[in-house]
């Protein structure tokens, strides 16, 4: 089933439309509605349907400058059909310019509407089928895989022996690499198992970033990788990240149109030499992980959240990687396993005191990154005391798994309480702001240094509400009480409270609160 966003500022037109047209007849559904540009953008926060239908003329903002915030914010592939009343030439070319599908010229019958959305399915069936045309899949993997190149970029981000730069740098030059920026950032992307929709996907991102030599591509295991770099100085680290979320997010939306599903990505630290690319990879992996934390949040960049230190990872293998992971982002079971682990096979004393020491360690770690004290966790009993009680294999293990569930606890309070700051401190932001008409979710970003996306869903689940929903509702409860206690005129009132149009300040006041402004002030006074 494919969705649906219908745009007209006409309700009889936009409602006899949605309720004429057979659409799961033809396989869409509508999800969502809206009366202008700005109302539409509003939506498009939430989720990216596979098809607008919009009009062009539209109050507050029409639908080529909407259409036109789509492609260059949202996305490039969203399949957009235009209903205007005005057969007009200019309208069309500028269609033609948006990558418009369809230009129907109104009024619209529901016979033409069951051809628009005829030939609107076959366009997006066969979107969705180029990503299982095998013959085509098996010759790309043939021919656009270039081994020796994908072997250089993997060197790139993988810890090896120390290589010859002179070597490196005739490497990227020969297969075209920039590696002379001043930043750099490695992101990855989570590919479907089956090995022809993983290839299919990573075509279709090769395609979207073919003309962007800032953006290299490359497939290990199982996951695509990509390497952002760039020429600006350090000081504009925030600048960078913005643009990389923003890639991310279009490619994103890509992946969306032809999967019809979204997929896990993860944003390493930025660096400022290519010799640091290896610890970017380890933190976008890291923050790939965080994903399976919070399933509703697609892409999470590592300065998002908090950072796992892998200082001493090798040490003891893999077992303190599962174990590290189990207590920071799993649950309980999860973390009791992880420590049965570390005891599995352990018959000789010395080893079962090594392990011990080990284990403790880890927690020690975990613990200090959180503020806490690893003495602490038993609360009343005294860890000491229950060290030298654990002289056997079995109580040496439960007073392990005790302490290891201990810190799984605080790492799950630490990570709500991060939320719950960050929370807060962008609603603070809000209010202090709120007057500004052009403030929005990018200034609150920045203030707060998380990433747009990250934002939004942690937002989102923590009040219930959008970033635009709140900030709507804090300029209107200002407006109510202005128009209750004040003479200021509407349009005094809209621009001290943050909207720079008075007509949409009215549109918007009405549509939430159910009365004009002059209603409202009429009925409270």
């Amino acid at each position: 089933m494919y969705t649906i966003l219908l745009v007209d500022d006409e309700d009889e037109v936009r409602r006899s439309i949605k309720e004429l047209t057979p659409w799961e007849e033809y396989g869409f559904s509508v999800i969502g509605e809206a009366s202008n540009g700005m109302e539409a953008l509003d939506a498009l926060e939430e989720t990216i349907p596979d098809v607008i239908i919009t009009d062009i003329k539209m109050p507050y903002l029409d639908g080529i400058s909407f259409i036109e915030e789509v492609r260059r914010n949202r996305s490039t592939s969203v399949d957009v059909i235009i209903l205007s009343g005005y057969d007009e030439f200019t309208f069309a070319q500028t269609a033609m310019r948006l990558n418009v599908s369809e230009y129907v010229l109104k009024p619209v019958s529901v016979d033409s509407m069951r051809e628009v959305l005829r030939r609107t399915k076959v366009r997006l069936d066969e979107d969705r089928a180029k990503v299982s045309d095998s013959r085509k899949l098996e010759s790309f993997y043939r021919d656009a895989i270039e081994v020796y190149k994908e072997k250089f970029l993997v060197s790139l981000i993988t810890p090896t022996r120390k290589q010859d730069e002179t070597v490196i740098r005739e490497k990227a030059k020969e297969y075209g690499v920039p590696l002379s920026a001043s930043l750099y950032t490695v992101a990855i992307i989570d590919l479907p198992t089956e090995t022809l929709s993983s290839l299919a996907a990573a075509e279709l991102i090769d395609e979207a970033t073919e003309n962007d030599r800032s953006i290299i591509p490359f497939l290990y295991e199982n996951q695509l990788v990509l390497i952002f770099t760039s020429d600006m100085q350090a000081e504009s680290y925030s600048l960078f990240a913005k643009q990389i979320n923003h890639s991310l997010t279009l490619l994103q939306a890509r992946l969306q149109h032809y999967f019809s599903k979204s997929f896990n990505m993860g944003i390493g630290e930025i660096v400022t030499e290519r010799k640091s690319l290896p610890e970017s990879y380890r933190s976008a992996l890291e923050a790939l992980n965080y994903t399976q934390i919070y399933p509703e949040q697609h892409i999470i960049s590592i300065s998002d959240v908090e950072t796992i230190d892998n200082a001493h990872a090798d040490k003891f293998g893999d077992q303190k990687t599962e174990l590290v992971m189990a207590i920071k982002f799993g649950n309980q079971e999860d973390t009791r396993n992880a420590v049965h682990s570390f005891f599995q096979g352990i018959t000789e004393t010395p080893n079962v005191q090594n392990t011990v020491i080990n284990i403790l360690s880890i927690i020690s770690e975990i613990c200090s990154s959180y503020g806490k004290n690893v003495a602490t966790l038993l609360e009343d009993e005294d860890l000491f005391l229950a060290l030298s009680h654990a002289n056997s294999l079995s109580r040496s293990e439960t007073l392990m798994t005790k302490l290891a569930m201990k810190a799984n606890e605080s790492a799950e309070g630490a990570r709500e309480n991060s939320h719950i700051k960050f929370v807060e401190n962008a609603k603070k932001i809000i209010k202090e702001n709120y007057k500004n008409p052009v403030f929005g979710l990018d200034q609150v970003t920045d203030e707060i240094s998380v990433s747009p996306a990250y934002f939004s869903t942690t937002f989102k689940k923590e009040t219930g509400k959008s970033f635009v929903q709140y900030l709507t509702n804090v300029r209107l409860e200002k407006a109510k009480e202005l128009l209750k206690n004040t003479d200021a005129k509407t349009y005094e009132i809209a621009e001290k409270v943050g909207f720079s149009e008075p007509n949409y300040f009215s549109f918007i006041f009405k549509k939430n609160i159910g009365l004009s402004p002059s209603q409202y002030r009429a009925k409270n006074r």
